[in-house]
């Protein structure tokens, strides 16, 4: 398949080059992605307008501006050391999800991007396997799931995995298994991944919304219990089989979300 300039001084390891021109494709008029955002190049989308063109060299030069801009952005969120495996696979991720917003309170309309992602924080948790699960948690695009981004969040976290001393030959296989240097159209018909939505949130978790209802459903239960059993004070001190039911619930709930927030703070979906 067709790749950018390998001879280009890229910022990032060439694998994470590579990875990001297979998912993203190169086309050289301006066209939509699959939820209708104008794109170009290799899946530039910042000031483009339909009816733009470029020629494969503006492209490719396109591609190592923006990748050199994130690269510095990336690295600036990081409190661990990132191999050059790890930094081109965050990168990749970084150039289809965006940065993000900055600081600690969200401004209004604000979207998520890598700075928010549960990829870095694992990251610089020094949690590697939660940073690389949790990749596949940007895999939507118009409130569905995407099957080429499950693919390339699949490939990124495999990038990220990849041991420091495999860089070169990694980059290496990967160029041979997607056909670098073999001519082809420079427009491919097939439409480049398009860009992820955030994370979804433990909110919308409908494991986590379970839990929640079970709380709910032990403190009406409690709160029906109670008044039943200031009913039955006259007739003695029994216990209300409500109380029970609910005592049971609020601890299932409080154990299920307790669980679900667990899980992915380890990066799981």
């Amino acid at each position: 398949m067709q790749l950018p300039k390998r001879d280009l001084p890229w910022p990032i390891a060439w694998e994470g080059v590579a990875e990001i021109a297979r998912s993203e494709g190169c086309r050289l008029t301006a066209y939509r992605d699959v939820v209708g955002v104008p794109t170009i190049g290799w899946g530039r989308t910042r000031d483009v307008v339909m009816g733009m063109k470029q020629t494969q060299a503006e492209a490719d030069a396109d591609l190592l501006h923006e990748l050199q801009v994130l690269a510095d952005e990336v690295r600036a969120c990081l409190t661990q050391p990132a191999s050059a495996s790890e930094l081109g696979a965050m990168v990749s991720l970084a150039y289809n999800i965006g940065m993000g917003w900055r600081g600690t309170k969200r401004p209004k309309g604000a979207k998520d991007g890598f700075r928010q992602s549960t990829v870095l924080r694992a990251h610089n948790h020094g949690d590697r396997a939660a940073a690389a699960r949790a990749f596949a948690l940007w895999n939507k695009a118009g409130g569905q799931v995407v099957n080429g981004l499950v693919a390339r969040r699949a490939r990124e976290a495999a990038l990220y995995l990849t041991p420091a001393a495999d860089d070169l030959n990694a980059a290496a296989a990967l160029a041979r298994s997607w056909g670098a240097g073999v001519p082809e159209a420079l427009e491919p018909s097939a439409p480049a991944t398009p860009e992820a939505e955030a994370e979804s949130t433990l909110k919308r978790s409908p494991i986590a919304q379970s839990g929640v209802v079970s709380i709910a459903t032990g403190v009406l239960a409690a709160a029906s219990g109670l008044s039943s059993e200031l009913r039955q004070v006259a007739d003695g001190l029994g216990v209300n089989p409500l109380l029970v039911v609910a005592a049971v619930a609020l601890g299932v709930g409080a154990v299920v979300i307790a669980q679900r927030w667990k899980q992915r703070r380890e990066g799981w979906a």
